[in-house]
């Protein structure tokens, strides 16, 4: 491909020393011809550092006290010479042709203001789970990208942006704890950034079981929070749909808790509570036709044949997360 933009894979490292060098060799064996690879140690105490070192000169290495995955970023970033940052976790992994197409997506924008995000196939303990991706299987509007990114996290996490965007909405915020790339992503769409997607999965993003239960309760308190910060902060440039979306839903739980709880309720056979939870969490996500299909099924379809293998595939699911 002709000679494009240099792009730079931040990697915040903390902790993992089983996975981090499955993620940087994946960064480093991309197809794309200009790519440096830059590692934040955020005070890992395992043998993250020794195996970091391991990649000697072919990486940029930063070093610091723990401080948090929104800092780490935030200082690769700062160590990055590239005009594009490629977000990587450090227990994801990228297939070779990630940033080739993520860069040739950009190149076809239609505006200034852009960046892509990327689907990926799930892992878990199992392996790759190939029919479940990161991005939703149909993408809203541009005219209504906002209204839905508010409604949930349409954007995943291995995106690639331009520097310039970073520096605009002041990278991640430290006090994120979790869910500062959903907070990024809020920002740039209210600093007037465009969302384009790659559709073709182009990574493996990694999904453990562990304290399922207790991140879904923290992740539930900061989307509120972050959803109550956008009521405040943008109060003169919300549409009326988005304030009246976020005026309801900050009296109401999220749909991420709905849905654990309607999950939960159906494999213990509580129809009728399953059918209350997934349409509070459909209320939530609109466009979500399958959910308000759940809802209904469980209210007028009988416990047998389709359902029966239905709740059997739930089940399946939610095995194959951990």
């Amino acid at each position: 491909m002709p000679h494009g933009p240099r792009v730079s894979v931040v990697i915040p490292c903390y902790q993992s020393e089983r996975t981090v060098g499955e993620a940087i060799s994946s960064a480093l064996m991309q197809t794309y011809p200009d790519v440096e690879v830059v590692v934040c140690l955020d005070g890992a105490t395992d043998r993250s550092g020794a195996i970091v070192d391991a990649y000697g000169d072919l990486l940029t290495v930063v070093r610091q006290e723990n401080r948090g995955l929104a800092e780490a970023r935030n200082s690769a970033v700062a160590a990055a010479s590239g005009e594009l940052i490629a977000l990587l976790d450090a227990d994801d992994v990228l297939l070779p042709p990630h940033v080739e197409r993520a860069v040739a997506r950009w190149q076809a924008r239609e505006t200034e203001k852009a960046y892509v995000t990327c689907n990926a196939y799930t892992m878990g303990v199992s392996g790759i789970v190939p029919r479940r991706t990161v991005l939703p299987r149909t993408t809203p509007r541009s005219q209504g990208h906002r209204l839905a990114l508010l409604q949930r996290n349409i954007v995943s996490v291995l995106s690639v942006y331009p520097r310039a965007m970073h520096e605009e909405i002041g990278g991640f915020d430290p006090e994120m704890r979790v869910l500062e790339d959903y907070d990024f992503w809020v920002r740039a769409a209210f600093a007037g950034w465009t969302t384009l997607y790659e559709t073709t999965p182009t990574a493996l993003y990694r999904r453990t079981g562990s304290s399922l239960s207790a991140r879904t309760a923290r992740m539930a308190e900061y989307e509120q929070r972050l959803r109550r910060a956008v009521r405040e902060r943008y109060d003169d440039r919300l549409t009326d749909d988005e304030r009246a979306y976020l005026d309801r839903v900050l009296d109401m739980e999220t749909q991420d808790v709905y849905l654990q709880r309607a999950d939960a309720a159906l494999r213990e056979g509580r129809r009728t509570e399953a059918a209350a939870d997934y349409s509070a969490a459909a209320s939530l996500v609109p466009w979500d036709r399958r959910l308000r299909l759940k809802a209904g099924m469980l209210r007028h379809v009988p416990p047998t044949g389709a359902l029966y293998r239905w709740r059997e595939r739930v089940r399946r699911e939610e095995t194959s997360r951990a």
